[in-house]
């Protein structure tokens, strides 16, 4: 038996679709396993509890009901697995979620008979070090930000690649991003857009103190 994963936003609507979508899911012979993106009382017996920190390898697929948010939300919980997502959107924008809501069951219909195509996008990951030791670690489909602690200072950011030192940025904070992130934070800070095939990462300093530091 295929094992499907719904990843759902902490909305009335979002949770009433989820149940509709696991009925009918399961109508068809599949196990369904859904995650609330933000915990709230859910009627289904198969609700993920949200201290799993990734998803189970043996998902063939995971719809994900609501907006951008909640989708860069499951995009943490898949991390490296490989699984396919798709977003159907029941947020404000949904840049990420592109699929209409009234277009989920037919979308799915193709979905279980394996006729869909993917597109991959590159992720990051981000690893805080503290005295040589590991103290944090986080893969994300958007971007990466460097503030500074006190809001009154600038940070002096000493920036590398692959070993070979770049720059330091004196500003606000440096917005690291993927071609995914690049129409979001990034571009708010004058970074560029960038295709989303495309294997590349954005450097966007917020508010830089000089003007040299442009993004890159």
């Amino acid at each position: 038996m295929k094992r499907i994963g719904v990843v759902v936003k902490d909305q009335k609507e979002a949770i009433e679709k989820a149940e509709e979508l696991e009925a009918w899911l399961t109508a068809k012979g599949f196990e369904v396993l859904i995650r609330q993106n933000i915990p709230a009382p859910i009627t289904s017996h198969h609700c993920l509890v949200d201290n799993i920190a990734k998803a189970p390898g043996d998902l063939s697929f995971i719809v994900i009901l609501g907006g951008d948010g909640t989708f860069l939300s499951a995009v943490r919980w898949v991390q490296d697995t490989g699984i396919p997502v798709l977003g159907v959107n029941l947020g404000a924008f949904g840049f990420l979620t592109e699929t209409p809501v009234e277009q989920l069951f037919p979308v799915m219909e193709g979905v279980i008979k394996d006729d869909f195509t993917t597109e991959e996008r590159i992720l990051l990951t981000a690893r805080v070090m503290r005295d040589g030791e590991q103290v944090a670690c986080q893969t994300v489909l958007n971007d990466v930000v460097v503030n500074k602690e006190a809001l009154a200072r600038i940070a002096h950011i000493h920036t590398y690649i692959d070993d070979d030192y770049l720059t330091t940025y004196q500003a606000d904070g440096l917005i690291v991003a993927t071609p995914t992130g690049s129409t979001a934070y990034s571009l708010s800070a004058g970074g560029p857009i960038i295709h989303p095939a495309l294997k590349n990462i954005v450097l966007s300093p917020i508010c830089p103190f000089t003007l040299i530091n442009r993004p890159l």
